[in-house]
């Protein structure tokens, strides 16, 4: 499946930028696959001997580094998947007409980012939109890249494709360097959105978070609109996919700020969750992306239960993995519809729902 992306991807990135990373050059994608080109923000550690980003977090002011990660997808693939080449594929890993590819990058000056991006946005042939993505524990960055490329082509939504990576140590057993490094980050988070919104040209932003990644992402959002409620129409849609936050202080600090603003968001949680469960136990402190036993309404916030939809081993990454929750999404964007409104979901109670489920 390809999106019609039209000239907000693009097949190829800028030229300009400081060196270090490779930089997208214009040769065509090979038959078979699309070039996507995905733009992004982190507070990671740059790694010049690797020309990459690692794990580290940049401590050095202003922490936020900005560029261009151009991914190839392929052509002959479901919604959702996202096929990676095995670790012995020494020979056929780059297959673009099997595998998700990282193809080429740059790195641009926060300059030469805001330029391109407004650039790109005001091209485009139908609205001003952008997508930005807010990954979740145990992400690389390269994990982030390859899973914005993809759910930009799975969403076609016509949006600008951008991703901010948070300094995830990409491990299982990070979990707890994870959690100190979500809440580091949010300060930076919270200046990159408010730059982005500021000097983007984007009129319709759209935020999707993800499990841990959605701990900075409320609270910088919330700081931010409540500093300058101005920006705060810019901001059409958040999605909280399998938010990773402690269910208390979910309800109590964060939905409430939430309902003053009047942000339209909608949140993910699923009883089917293993992810979610351990982080359970290992906090011993309930989760609002675990939907298990008595469910109740979220003031602020449309709830939808996934926990009918068809999930990998995990059961974590749903809500860009299968094909439900993804037009699910997709339609909420387009069309700006609430849950009452979009076909497949149906309220619980159906006379007076308090939330939303997939039958």
């Amino acid at each position: 499946m390809v999106g019609n992306l039209g000239n907000l991807t693009g097949s190829s990135g800028m030229l300009t930028g400081s060196s270090g990373m490779a930089k997208p050059g214009n040769d065509p994608p090979p038959a078979g696959a699309v070039h996507v080109t995905v733009y992004y923000a982190t507070d990671r550690q740059y790694q010049a001997s690797s020309h990459s980003y690692g794990w580290q977090p940049n401590r050095a002011a202003p922490h936020l580094s900005y560029g261009s990660v151009l991914v190839s997808i392929p052509e002959k693939r479901a919604p959702g998947e996202l096929p990676l080449p095995p670790w012995y594929a020494i020979l056929s890993g780059d297959n673009a007409q099997k595998y998700v590819l990282i193809k080429e990058a740059t790195r641009l000056s926060r300059a030469d980012f805001l330029a391109t991006v407004k650039a790109r946005i005001q091209t485009a042939p139908e609205r001003h939109a952008a997508f930005i993505y807010i990954h979740g524990y145990s992400n690389s960055f390269d994990d982030a890249a390859r899973r914005t490329a993809q759910m930009a082509v799975d969403l076609d939504i016509g949006a600008l494709p951008v991703f901010y990576s948070w300094p995830s140590k990409g491990t299982l057993a990070g979990y707890e360097y994870d959690q100190n490094s979500a809440e580091w980050t949010q300060v930076h988070l919270q200046a990159f959105l408010a730059d982005f919104a500021a000097h983007s040209s984007a009129t319709d932003i759209y935020l999707i978070a993800h499990s841990m990644g959605n701990r900075p992402m409320t609270v910088a959002l919330a700081n931010l609109l409540e500093k300058r409620p101005e920006l705060l129409p810019l901001f059409k849609q958040v999605v909280l996919a399998a938010p990773d936050i402690n269910a208390d202080v979910f309800r109590d600090q964060i939905a409430p700020r939430f309902a003053s603003l009047k942000l339209p968001a909608t949140l993910y949680a699923s009883a089917n969750d293993k992810a979610i469960r351990a982080s359970y136990n290992f906090a011993d402190w309930d989760r609002i992306g675990d939907i298990r036993g008595p469910i109740v309404s979220i003031p602020g916030m449309e709830l939808v239960d996934a926990s009918a939809v068809i999930m990998n081993f995990m059961g974590h990454d749903y809500f860009a993995s299968n094909r439900v929750l993804l037009t699910d999404i997709a339609t909420m964007i387009k069309t700006g519809q609430r849950a009452r409104n979009r076909g497949g979901l149906k309220g619980i109670p159906a006379q007076a729902p308090q939330y939303w489920a997939f039958p």
